[in-house]
């Protein structure tokens, strides 16, 4: 529709090489919403009288009821949706195409549809917090031997390593309630790059639309998608951080050292060795991790060459960012039950406590401060006692070690279960600052009822 004027009908194959049709149906809602936004603004600006505003409306809101079912040929949701209004109204649905373009409308659509995958991710992570928190304290005082280089460390607790994972999500939906402000913001009206003549009060189109403000640049409003990748680039990073945590728990898992037990509905066996308890979940969010760093590293890649102005590349962007938002919010609520199903084989770290000296850097520490002798002479002494096989001499009670530890942040057990507590205090706000989001965003759906 929008190509044969001035280049012809075009070649089909060719069309349906550069659309992105398929792509499209993650935001046809949000462009049936933001078009109805649009033309009650026409309206209010004397464009439209009221009786053509309403059918168009109603024409608008009946192509959303009867859902994305485009053919070949179009470029795009925005051609299906205005070539389709023109054939239930005629040629006043034709009136879509003033004061608005493709660039300005598509941005924005992308930009409801990230809010509404943002809030479910939020939402997820919130209830990987809730898990977190309350398994903490549950296995505050559950031993467990942490590593570094993959060596025997120190013992800890399974409650303090959930902790981690707890903080490290806190930081990352402290981020993302940042990151939601910059994608609140409506592009609509901007036009394709430098505005347009029709008068549009862009501040009451973002208010229907439920945004909190307007990008005010309308080239920035068009052109940039940073809104996109910076979120996206704050998950990977994330997603990245987890996948750490899912090694920590594989090793336990292994049967040499079987730290940790967990749902067997978690578990895979292999087809011809009987014996076998694979981490499949694990191993496939693990995996998908690794699929979200590609898809990070495809947008910035599409990204770089392209100038401040909409090109086409930036169409090939979008998919990836969803496939980003999808692993992310299916991969956190697969993590959250297996979480839920931990356990700590208690025993069989007793056994490795036994075995490996890891209170020796307290046992220095206690000499070092009760004798009043330079650590390192101590660290040395503890050293050659280890070399010689001599771990009675140097090792101390492991519980006795963590009951000790009084710093913030350490494994005492008490402190693991004050902080779970503490936090799970705190979440509450965020739910509420979710729930505030969903109405808004809610009420821009209103549009298609």
């Amino acid at each position: 529709m929008y190509r044969r004027e001035l280049l012809g009908s075009g070649d089909l194959v060719k069309v349906n090489y550069t659309s992105s049709i398929v792509d499209d149906t993650e935001i046809f809602k949000y462009v049936i919403a933001a078009l109805i936004v649009h033309v009650n603004e026409l309206e209010r600006q004397g464009v439209l009288s009221g009786d053509e505003a309403g059918r168009v409306r109603e024409a608008l809101r009946g192509i959303y009821r009867d859902g994305y079912r485009p053919g070949e040929g179009f470029e795009d949701v925005h051609e299906f949706v205005e070539a389709e209004l023109i054939r239930r109204v005629g040629q006043v649905g034709g009136w879509v195409g003033l004061g608005r373009s493709r660039n300005d409308h598509v941005a924005t659509a992308i930009r409801l549809r990230l809010r509404e995958y943002m809030l479910d991710l939020i939402s997820e992570l919130i209830e990987l917090r809730k898990t977190l928190l309350t398994k903490a304290g549950d296995a505050a005082d559950q031993l467990i031997i942490g590593s570094t280089h993959r060596q025997p460390a120190q013992v800890t607790t399974l409650g303090h390593y959930l902790l981690t994972l707890d903080e490290l999500t806190s930081d990352l939906l402290s981020l993302l309630i940042s990151s939601y402000a910059i994608v609140d913001r409506s592009p609509l009206g901007t036009g394709p790059l430098a505005g347009v003549l029709v008068r549009i009060d862009r501040s009451r189109e973002a208010g229907e639309l439920g945004f909190g403000d307007i990008v005010n640049n309308s080239i920035y409003a068009t052109g940039s998608r940073f809104f996109m990748v910076q979120v996206i680039a704050l998950i990977v990073s994330y997603l990245i951080e987890v996948g750490r945590f899912l090694n920590n728990i594989e090793m336990w898992l292994m049967p040499q050292l079987n730290y940790v037990t967990v749902d067997p509905s978690h578990l895979a066996t292999s087809s011809i060795m009987p014996h076998k308890r694979n981490p499949a979940t694990l191993e496939v969010f693990r995996a998908r991790i690794g699929e979200a760093v590609g898809h990070l590293v495809a947008m910035l890649s599409i990204e770089r060459p392209v100038e401040f102005g909409y090109q086409l590349d930036l169409q090939e962007e979008t998919r990836h960012a969803w496939a980003v938002m999808r692993i992310a919010i299916e991969g956190i609520s697969i993590l959250r039950d297996f979480v839920a199903g931990l356990r700590v084989n208690a025993e069989r770290v007793r056994e490795d406590l036994a075995r490996y000296p890891v209170t020796t850097a307290e046992y220095a520490e206690f000499v070092s401060i009760s004798e009043h002798r330079p650590f390192r002479e101590v660290y040395n002494e503890v050293a050659r006692a280890v070399r010689n096989n001599e771990l009675d001499k140097v090792s101390l009670n492991p519980t006795q070690v963590i009951n000790e530890k009084l710093n913030e942040g350490s494994p005492n057990p008490n402190q693991v279960r004050e902080e779970a507590a503490r936090r799970f205090h705190s979440i509450e706000q965020l739910s509420n600052w979710v729930l505030d989001n969903r109405n808004r965003l809610l009420s821009v759906l209103k549009l298609l009822l």
